[in-house]
Parts: C-alpha cells; structure tokens; sequence
C-alpha cells in the first residue's frame, strides 16, 4: 500500500516521545508491505464520524495509548493524526 500524510500528522510527530518514533517507523514498513488493511498486525478498527470518509485508526503496539487516525483512498493509506488515546476520539474523523 502507498502512505500519504497531512501536514497535521506531521505536526502531531514532533511531539512525540522517541519510543513511539521507533514504533511508526515499523508501522511504516507494515503498512508498504500489506496489500491490504487485514494484512496489518495492527489493531485497526473503521471509525465512526464523517461518514463520506472512510476514517481507521490504528493502535500503537499492544500497551501503547497512541492511535494513529488515518483514511483509506483506494491502495493508499493518507495518515492523518497521531494522538495519545484520550484525544484521538475527540479530534479525528472531523466531525461534519
């Protein structure tokens, strides 16, 4: 699959500590690897919200409180947000 990323993902990176960096990196070559989102050994679950968008988020590894909230555009994945838990469901998909 291909990756795209907002400016807004990109933002959220900066602020995070250098053991999550480690874990998106692996995230990054799983989801260049996977034909599709069930390849992924990944917690992700299709969210709720805008529903002309098809909004996923993917949890960080299996004790971390990072999700990572991104669309899927046909093959492409176009990361979006990356947010501790408690602020992921408040700030992604957008509500319209």
């Amino acid at each position: 699959m291909k990756i795209q990323s907002h400016g807004s993902f990109e933002r959220d990176l900066k602020k995070l500590p250098d053991a999550v960096l480690d874990e998106i990196e692996k995230i990054y070559v799983a989801i260049e690897e996977a034909q599709s989102l069930n390849d992924l050994t990944y917690s992700v679950r299709k969210m709720e919200g805008n529903k002309k968008l098809k909004a996923f988020r993917l949890r960080l590894g299996e004790n971390s409180d990072y999700r990572i909230g991104f669309y899927l555009e046909g093959d492409t994945v176009v990361l979006s947000r990356i947010l501790n838990r408690k602020d992921i469901y408040k700030k992604f998909p957008p509500k319209k």
